[in-house]
């Protein structure tokens, strides 16, 4: 694994935007927008796949509950944002292990 792979990109900007909200520091749009386009990058990387590397699905699973959890350090707006980011990763991570047509 490179540091240009789908797979370390995508662990990368988890261990970021992850860390931004458990240390307190808020919600980082950067590290948000990063893992994002990771998220993305992994979808097309492994639509033709019949597994996905086990370190990307260990972030995939992760991905919801770590960031819906995460909203309990903050209060109002903020806490309200992380929630739908959560839900924004959720379906993100939806589309990295959708079968293709005709599949399921």
């Amino acid at each position: 694994m490179t540091t240009n792979d789908p797979v370390s990109r995508l662990v990368q900007a988890w261990a970021a935007f992850d860390e931004s909200l458990r240390s307190g520091s808020g919600f980082d749009e950067p590290a948000y927008d990063a893992l994002t386009a990771a998220l993305r990058g992994c979808a097309t990387a492994w639509a033709r796949l019949e597994a996905v590397p086990r370190l990307g699905a260990n972030v995939l699973v992760d991905i919801f509950p770590a960031t819906e959890a995460n909203a309990a350090l903050y209060g109002g707006e903020a806490a309200d944002r992380i929630v739908r980011a959560a839900y924004e990763l959720h379906a993100l991570a939806g589309r990295c292990v959708e079968l293709p047509e005709g599949q399921g």
